[in-house]
């Protein structure tokens, strides 16, 4: 299988995307968060690719959880 993650933390947030359970997606978000939250601990051109997919990772583990966690889902 061909491994399409660039960064280490999108293996977490590739988890999280893909989790059909709500109560694991719960910990997936949370696993996923903090994976880009260690990365951020590390320095990271602000303007490059990484930081753009992390922003974005960002936004769709919030909307995430607000569709599936706490929402319709």
């Amino acid at each position: 299988m061909n491994n399409p993650e660039k960064y280490p933390w999108q293996t977490a947030y590739v988890c999280a995307i893909l989790e059909t359970n709500k109560l694991n997606l719960i910990i997936r978000i949370a696993d996923a968060r903090q994976a880009i939250e260690i990365r951020l601990l590390s320095p990271i051109e602000t303007d490059g690719p990484e930081h753009l997919a992390i922003k974005e990772a960002l936004k769709g583990l919030l909307a995430l959880k607000r569709e599936k966690v706490n929402g319709l889902g």
